[in-house]
């Protein structure tokens, strides 16, 4: 019988976790944090690769092989793990790579900020243990690294337009690592982010300094605006030094958040993503209403297919957004929904759905299919379209199982080559005719013409093994898993053998049910994935392409 697919390697199982969280293959979207994905025994496979001499390197590798796919779904767990190498003590030359990689893997600011979290809080766990209960040399080194290697605008930047984040401020960071500015510039930043704006001038007042070089004058200029918008009460003076400066969302103070003229200019020069993100918000705040001019400015941004290619969006997150949109808003989950029957709350009237925006959600689902680079591997998508399948999807509560299923479905139809949808029958499978020109209402509406009949796992797996059909990917799409029914594992390995295809892999997608099952040996090539976001899609990709 093939193996198991060396479930139990530390490279892979390091692997799983980067991409999926846990270090065995199920995928479960949603927010990660309220759950037990960043502890240590998630990653017990770095300190066994550290142990290894000729392995020592190797998570910075896969970490760092990650990073560069664009496939990693919550850059999190990328953020941890590195943290977790870099507070190991099985390898001093893994702990020192994994310093000099914080400027790579952590670029992003508020990455930055969540691994300075990270590194604190393993201090104060008993899972490992290290050799410095602290603030070591290395860590203020990386630390320091990642500050003063910026240009300084870059650098005013970052610690102005992510003041904190996740219970870190920069003052915070700035206090335990005491880094020693390495230019006039950097120091005077320094000072700014420990002790304000103030104190600098009263200092150069004191000291009586006459010429101020054109660099610190720059940064002083830029101090000063921020300050300014920081504190403007002013809304129209506030929304012309967005335009002005060229600040962002994240530099916008609480209590401009509900005005309309700041959300016009923010949506002058917004990002798709953050515009999605923020869409129904600003619909709840009234401005997407008919005639509001911000309705001009999102369906201009939706609708430009620069926009929409240059942000690299994903057509699944346009068309979850739409979905929501049109239901006004995500379906509450079920803690939020406790706390609102326990206040008595009612949901207040809110505004209909504009047609525009929905108009020009709609286009620019269809210009993001231009955004994914296919695979160029063939695939055989078996959907279940039981009557269970009529419930919610988790996680994504505002669409069915099966329509999630058509939008699964519509994409790799549109963006791979070589496709075959089918529905499971009683005996076998039953072959759809669809294409990658139907819309998404044509294939639902196939979808739920098709046959009936039970969703056993296996059907799609022993079709093909007695038709010889190759396959690279099968991926099974369902309401939930029944496990004492479910041989597909076995029957993934026996295809494997019978047709001499070794990569071939299974994903079972479990659209209606939260609930995974742990079994006691994996095929390397099997996937299980619960509900459905807008992650999904690169979660199949990564595994469909074997990056984990």
């Amino acid at each position: 019988m093939a193996t198991e697919g060396n479930s139990n390697d530390p490279e892979l199982r390091l692997l799983r976790y980067l991409y999926v969280g846990k270090d065995y293959p199920n995928y479960q979207p949603g927010y990660w944090f309220a759950h037990h994905y960043f502890i240590v025994r998630n990653v017990l496979a770095i300190e066994e690769l550290a142990e290894d001499k000729e392995k020592q390197l190797v998570p910075i590798e896969l970490i760092t092989k990650a990073f560069k796919s664009n496939l990693v779904t919550h850059p999190e767990a990328l953020v941890f793990a590195l943290a977790v190498c870099c507070r190991q003590n099985k390898s001093e030359t893994l702990r020192h790579a994994a310093y000099e990689s914080v400027q790579t893997i952590c670029a992003s600011t508020p990455n930055f900020i969540l691994f300075v979290k990270f590194v604190s809080k393993l201090c104060r766990e008993k899972e490992l243990n290290y050799i410095t209960q602290g603030w070591g040399h290395g860590l203020r080194k990386a630390i320091n690294n990642w500050y003063l290697s910026k240009k300084p605008l870059d650098f005013i930047e970052c610690v102005t337009k992510y003041k904190s984040r996740y219970g870190w401020k920069h003052k915070d960071i700035v206090k335990m690592a005491h880094p020693l500015g390495n230019s006039p510039e950097s120091k005077i930043i320094l000072k700014y982010v420990i002790h304000g704006l103030e104190k600098i001038k009263k200092d150069m007042a004191a000291d009586q300094i006459e010429e101020i070089s054109p660099n610190i004058n720059e940064l002083l200029k830029y101090m000063e605006e921020i300050e300014d918008f920081k504190h403007c009460e002013d809304e129209v003076r506030a929304a012309s030094m967005l335009e002005t400066f060229g600040f962002s969302l994240d530099h916008v103070p609480g209590h401009l958040l509900k005005s309309k003229e700041v959300w016009n200019s923010l949506l002058i020069s917004m990002d798709i993503v953050v515009l999605l993100n923020n869409l129904q918000r600003i619909h709840n705040l009234g401005f997407l209403v008919i005639d509001e001019p911000a309705v001009e400015k999102v369906t201009e941004r939706l609708t430009n297919s620069q926009y929409v290619e240059k942000s690299a969006i994903h057509p699944a997150l346009i068309f979850i957004t739409l979905k929501n949109y049109q239901c006004s808003g995500k379906c509450l989950t079920y803690e939020k929904r406790k706390v609102r029957e326990l206040a008595k709350k009612s949901m207040l009237p809110g505004f209909d759905p504009n047609i525009k925006i929905m108009d020009a959600l709609n286009e620019a689902f269809h210009l993001s299919f231009k955004n994914i680079q296919p695979t160029n591997l063939r695939y055989l998508v078996t959907i279940s379209t039981n009557k269970s399948m009529e419930v919610s999807t988790w996680q994504n509560g505002n669409m069915t199982g099966i329509e999630t299923a058509a939008l699964i479905a519509l994409i790799l139809l549109r963006s791979e080559e070589n496709v075959t949808i089918a529905t499971f029958k009683n005996v076998g499978i039953y072959i759809l005719n669809v294409y990658k020109t139907d819309s998404f209402e044509d294939i639902l509406k196939t979808l739920k013409t098709a046959p009936l009949g039970s969703s056993n796992q296996s059907k799609p797996i022993l079709w093909a093994k007695k038709q010889s059909k190759q396959y690279d990917v099968f991926i099974n799409i369902i309401d939930q898993i029944l496990q004492k029914h479910d041989e597909s594992q076995e029957n993934l390995i026996s295809y494997k053998e019978h047709l001499n295809l070794p990569d071939t892999k299974l994903i079972t997608c479990a659209l209606c049910s939260p609930s995974p099952y742990r079994k006691e040996h994996y095929d390397r090539h099997v996937l299980t994935i619960n509900g459905f976001d807008a992650t999904v899609p690169n979660v199949i990709e990564a595994f469909a392409k074997g990056l984990f």
